[in-house]
């Protein structure tokens, strides 16, 4: 099975690089033979839950939802839907150049919500209608559908402002970053996106980076609560499960695409930090929901 990446395509008169629709509206106007399908997202995705209960898919782990959950799915992130007419909320898809057409230090604000660490992609918070955070996507929404050409600063404003008042009222919940730590944290993550199969210790991306390991280690700590060498582990096994996924690969053929000498070494690898073999996975895949 191949995973597909959706690439983010506007529809006429969207609002540039930015979508926010209720559930029910997208779930009916998507064929479900697609969204019930593993895709790559290449731009990050909420799922804002007001009301019911369902499954949804990522990274090949099925997250069961209430309401007054929130999924956030960053970029390049594998995941599914589970269809479900009877759940309300809203889903928003934000493409890249959204974040960063004005190259404005709030829009790391923006970007750092969206990347929660791939073990945490729920958070449970106050969805009521007497929060300001509930108002302000509630007010997002309606202006979306009453969209004018060159308001795109109001819906940025807006969807700022959303941010901002969710994360005051569920500051239990939800952490909020050092902008100079997380953009060390945001350029970590990246290159580790990219270079994952080759560079594998930490010291390498401190030479790529022109900072200290403890730099490196003391944003990725802060903005995702895992070591910058966790976060290249994790990074390699989302990389061997997606591959393991397909079927189409042996094992060794894997072990050369991410780098690894020997294919013992990769198993022995997974092994460690999945506590499953890599067949065993592959046959559990099988069967998943």
């Amino acid at each position: 099975m191949n995973i597909k990446e959706l690439k983010y395509y506007p529809a006429p008169r969207e609002i540039p690089n930015f979508e926010i629709l209720k559930l029910d509206d997208f779930f009916s106007n998507r064929p479900k033979s697609i969204l019930e399908k593993d895709h790559r997202l290449g731009f990050w995705t909420m799922i804002y839950i007001i009301k019911g209960e369902g499954f949804h898919s990522i990274e090949y782990n099925l997250h069961q939802y209430k309401s007054g959950d929130v999924i956030v799915i960053a970029k390049n992130v594998v995941h599914s839907f589970r269809v479900n007419h009877n759940v309300e909320g809203y889903i928003i898809n934000i493409n890249e150049p959204f974040f960063f057409e004005n190259d404005d230090s709030y829009d790391y604000d923006m970007l750092s919500f969206f990347e929660m660490p791939f073990d945490k992609p729920l958070v449970n918070v106050d969805v009521s209608k007497n929060t300001m955070s509930r108002s302000l996507i509630d007010f997002l929404y309606y202006q979306s559908q009453h969209y004018e050409k060159n308001a795109k600063k109001l819906i940025k404003s807006l969807f700022l402002s959303f941010i901002y008042s969710f994360r005051l009222e569920n500051k239990e919940s939800i952490e909020s970053f050092n902008s100079t730590m997380y953009k060390y944290y945001y350029e970590y993550r990246n290159l580790v996106d990219k270079n994952y199969s080759s560079l594998k210790s930490v010291s390498d991306y401190v030479e790529l980076m022109g900072v200290s390991s403890k730099t490196i280690n003391t944003s990725c700590r802060e903005c995702s609560g895992l070591s910058a060498k966790t976060i290249i582990t994790n990074r390699i096994i989302i990389a061997a499960k997606r591959l393991l996924i397909q079927n189409k690969l042996k094992n060794y053929e894997i072990s050369e695409l991410l780098g690894f000498d020997e294919s013992a070494n990769l198993a022995g690898f997974f092994k460690r930090y999945t506590n499953m073999s890599m067949n065993e996975f592959r046959e559990r895949a099988k069967t998943r929901l």
